[in-house]
């Protein structure tokens, strides 16, 4: 029995050695296997930054070439009676369509990578000319183009290039034919001529422009291939289209190695093009490469279990050594647990290892100590971290719910006034922060009186946010009792005076419209000058004259002025956070190009106008931080209600 326990020792000695060898050589392989991959896909991204460089500059250019020589046929007359369909006889038509047909053909056979051009009108019928073929249906419900596409092309907005597809190019000829294209991508847009109304110009290209490109590229193990916007394939150099674009995709954006379809091992490389919105992939085969890691794999396996042999033979000659002194004290603890109590012949033990152990016990100990007073520290630091987070999150929850507050208090149902005919209205306020200083408003102080106001309080923030929700409540108080504006801007400012601890201020310029006769009495109070646009005129600043700010000194008496607004006159007032938004390079978007922006859009509604200039301040902005808070009003004067 105690022979099979030293026996059963022994092994489980051994044990934890195989183990750990094994362990080792799996690491080793392992390790050499990744290193080895990632060194082939780093070559291979190498490659592909010079390839993908190359394509991206022929690619773009190339299409935006033939787009723009494109564009250029709709203006000839050939086209253009085509488009109009309105022929004197059938002589005239058949006329017409010839010369159509030969014009289109010699564009098409003149324009590298062009297989087709095609028009179609506002109705959906269409005429054009594919190699050997030439179509003019006059009847809409003969379009052979599927509805999906042609509903994507007629719903495109004016001027704007939008690509679909693929198309197999026998669904327009009606029948399969030796020269028919696979995958068509369509490149439509809309073109508008006063001489015969909405027109959408298509350009039909093929496979063969993007042979000609990848044919220098061909290196026996990269497949390249092309993704529409929607991820459907419409080119590839290779024999098989891929079967799953999702993973190809991902794989080439994250660029490591998976198994295709097939079960081979593969890399993909992708990157997206933005004019048009494509997604061009290469896909290389790592067979090669795996065939490489899995002979070393074998030869590191053949020469650990050489080596391990060897050195598992030497660990036996030295654990068979230990293990006689260990039977030997194994045999005196047996007898001494018998009662024999005699020593036996033994070599010599030494017991100083006991005082050795007991000190690095206590140094254990005392280490253990300091690492339970280090956790115990931790903890507090980590639940004082949690705390922090908790009123962080709890400040963000108050700050949105303020925010919604705040928003809440704005009118911000349009159109405000729906039965109210003479006017129309938009506003708008974006604050810097999660809450703004900045507001306007707009009441009826009775049937025919208009008020209208906006402001910019000092500061941002929740002081700002709370010092606004008091002028405006102040503002809107003083303007229903009484009809001067420089009574109203006197009032306010010796009410926000009063008790002003903060010292805050509020700019506000307030207008009364009397809708019945479009007299517009305003005042300024330290904010910006509004700007008039007269009916059939342009954008311009009313440079009227300032008073002090609100809430900044007492007893300052405020003027105001008058405009008279006529049907069809338009008035803009907004805050300093248009006119200083400022881009990444420090510029401010300034007055003039305010002036005009408003000017490009001054025929669209308020709410166009407003939507317009926000578009194009972002545009202008770009990443930069938003720096003030932007708010703004436009009002549109339609004249008197006419008597019923």
């Amino acid at each position: 029995m105690k022979k099979l326990k030293v026996t059963s020792l022994r092994f489980r000695m051994l044990l934890p050695v195989i183990v750990m060898t094994l362990f080792a050589v799996a690491l080793l392989t392992t390790f050499f296997s990744r290193a080895y991959t990632d060194t082939i896909i780093r070559q291979e991204q190498d490659v592909n930054t010079v390839r993908f460089d190359t394509l991206s500059r022929t690619i773009t250019p190339l299409i935006e070439s033939s787009v723009s020589e494109v564009r250029t046929v709709i203006t000839d007359d050939r086209i253009v009676s085509c488009a109009r369909n309105r022929y004197a006889s059938t002589a005239d038509l058949i006329h017409a369509r010839i010369r159509c047909r030969d014009f289109l053909q010699a564009e098409i056979s003149r324009q590298e990578g062009i297989f087709g051009l095609f028009f179609m009108r506002e109705d959906g019928s269409l005429f054009g000319a594919l190699p050997g073929a030439n179509l003019f249906l006059d009847d809409p419900a003969e379009n052979p183009l599927p509805q999906d596409v042609k509903s994507q092309i007629l719903n495109s907005p004016r001027g704007e290039v939008v690509w679909t597809g693929p198309l197999s190019a026998s669904i327009l000829y009606g029948y399969e034919k030796e020269s028919s294209g696979k995958n068509l991508m369509i490149c439509a847009w809309k073109s508008v001529d006063v001489s015969f109304g909405e027109c959408y110009s298509m350009m039909l290209m093929d496979e063969s422009v993007f042979d000609s490109l990848f044919a220098p590229l061909e290196d026996g193990k990269s497949t390249w291939r092309i993704f529409s916007g929607d991820k459907v394939e419409f080119y590839h150099s290779g024999s098989e289209e891929s079967m799953d674009p999702d993973r190809l995709i991902a794989g080439g954006s994250s660029g490591y190695t998976f198994n295709d379809e097939n079960g081979h091992p593969v890399c993909a490389f992708s990157m997206t093009m933005t004019s048009p919105a494509w997604t061009l992939v290469r896909e290389v085969s790592m067979e090669s490469s795996a065939e490489v890691v899995s002979r070393v794999r074998r030869i590191v396996w053949i020469t650990a279990g050489a080596v391990f042999l060897i050195a598992l033979f030497i660990y036996h000659l030295w654990l068979k050594g230990f293990m006689r002194q260990f039977e030997t004290l194994l045999r005196g603890i047996v007898r001494m647990g018998e009662g024999e109590l005699e020593p036996i012949a033994a070599d010599p033990f030494t017991i100083d290892e006991f005082e050795t152990m007991h000190r690095e016990i206590d140094r254990t100990s005392l280490a253990l100590t300091r690492q339970m007073d280090t956790i115990r520290r931790m903890e507090r630091e980590q639940m004082e971290l949690e705390n922090k987070r908790r009123e962080q999150e709890q400040l963000l929850r108050e700050l949105s719910m303020a925010r919604q507050i705040q928003g809440s208090m704005l009118p911000h149902i349009f159109p405000p006034f729906p039965d109210r005919k003479e006017i129309d209205l938009f506003a708008s306020m974006d604050p810097a922060r999660d809450v703004g200083g900045d507001f306007y408003d707009f009441f009826f102080i009775d049937e025919d009186h208009l008020c209208l106001v906006i402001a910019d309080v000092s500061g941002k923030g929740i002081p700002a946010a709370l010092f606004m929700m008091l002028a405006k409540r102040i503002i809107e108080d003083f303007a229903m009792v009484e009809r001067s504006v420089s009574r109203i801007l006197t009032m306010v400012n010796e009410a926000l005076c009063d008790n002003n601890q903060a010292g805050m201020f509020v700019t506000v310029w307030l207008g009364i419209l009397e809708i019945s006769t479009g007299r517009l009495s305003a005042g300024n109070a330290g904010h910006e000058f509004p700007v008039i646009r007269k009916k059939d005129s342009a954008f311009e600043l009313y440079k009227d004259r300032h008073g002090f700010v609100l809430g900044g000194m007492e007893g300052i008496r405020y003027m105001d002025y008058e405009l008279s607004l006529s049907p069809g006159d338009k008035l803009f007032v907004y805050t300093d956070g248009l006119p200083e938004a400022n881009a990444e390079n420090g510029e401010m978007f300034g007055t003039d190009r305010m002036l005009d922006v408003l000017n490009a859009c001054g025929s669209g509604s308020p709410e166009e106008i407003l939507r317009t200039v926000k578009e194009r301040t972002d545009a202008f902005v770009g990443e930069a931080e938003q720096f003030d808070d932007l708010t703004m009003m436009c009002l549109e004067y339609r004249g008197p209600r006419q008597a019923e």
